[in-house]
């Protein structure tokens, strides 16, 4: 997971949707049983993708869209503000981190086709879940679309701190 999002490793972003996959469509079905959902991604920041060279989540996404189910895949929201690496953070600290950072893009209602039942909001690990409600807010309150979360793996808790 390291090397795809902090190792100049994009390649692993087509792996990682391989084996991803099933779980996917098995989300995909439980949420829109006719598949009209639309895809997007947890952003990062411009200066942190000019840094990385790509964006991991996006990659994840278009790839995961890209599968069977051929879904749209589309930029929904913008991380207007650079933040502090969440590493390290607590769960309050990482909540704090990411208050009023993202921005729905301007042309959202536009690029979710009027069918739509769902956004499928992908990234690549779920730790305490700060990234996906602050999005997934910004996601529903914009659109008013149920926003379901897809992550490739989940963080284990330690003892000193429990997820959600």
């Amino acid at each position: 997971m390291s090397e795809f999002k902090f190792g100049g490793q994009p390649v692993l972003g087509r792996l990682m949707a391989d084996l991803a996959r099933p779980a996917f469509a098995r989300s995909l079905a439980s949420v829109s049983s006719d598949g009209h959902a639309v895809v997007t991604w947890v952003p990062s920041h411009r200066a942190a993708q000019r840094e990385r060279g790509y964006n991991q989540a996006e990659l994840l996404a278009r790839a995961l869209a890209s599968g069977p189910a051929r879904l749209p895949c589309v930029p929904l929201v913008l991380k207007v503000r650079a933040t502090k690496h969440q590493k390290g953070l607590g769960r309050a600290g990482r909540q704090s981190n990411l208050r009023n950072v993202f921005e729905l893009v301007h042309e959202a209602r536009e690029r979710t086709p009027a069918e739509t039942q769902a956004v499928i909001l992908v990234d690549d690990v779920y730790t305490t879940g700060a990234t996906a409600k602050e999005v997934s807010s910004v996601l529903l309150a914009g659109i008013g679309i149920p926003v379901h979360v897809f992550t490739f793996s989940r963080a284990v808790a330690s003892v000193t701190e429990r997820h959600d």
